[in-house]
């Protein structure tokens, strides 16, 4: 599991509840779930290469449908498009990307 907190969650306990996770985001920022099916031999490394991408808030190994679940926080829809496109997307063992945007009602 990764976490990568703001300055202001530090001193927190982990894990954090969704509510504080939200609660810590920039109001501006667009916030999106990532869904990952992937090859089951290259999840390790694609967590790895998770771990390097700004933006990426969390990342977790999950069972069902779905290999990955990634949380995450970029300044703007384009930001959000490289990520998902440029970055996950070409990683060697991801076969599907699935991206759902935060929204609030």
């Amino acid at each position: 599991m990764l976490y990568y907190l703001p300055m202001e969650l530090e001193d927190k306990q982990l894990p954090l509840s969704l509510a504080e996770l939200l609660e810590s985001s920039d109001e501006s920022s667009i916030k999106a779930y990532i869904l990952i099916k992937a090859d089951p031999k290259e999840i390790a490394s694609i967590m790895l290469a998770l771990s390097t991408f700004e933006g990426i808030r969390t990342a977790d190994v999950v069972t069902g449908p779905y290999d990955i679940i990634v949380y995450a926080e970029v300044p703007d829809q384009y930001e959000l498009g490289r990520l998902v496109i440029n970055k996950i997307h070409s990683l060697e063992g991801v076969k599907e990307a699935i991206t759902c945007v935060v929204v609030k009602i």
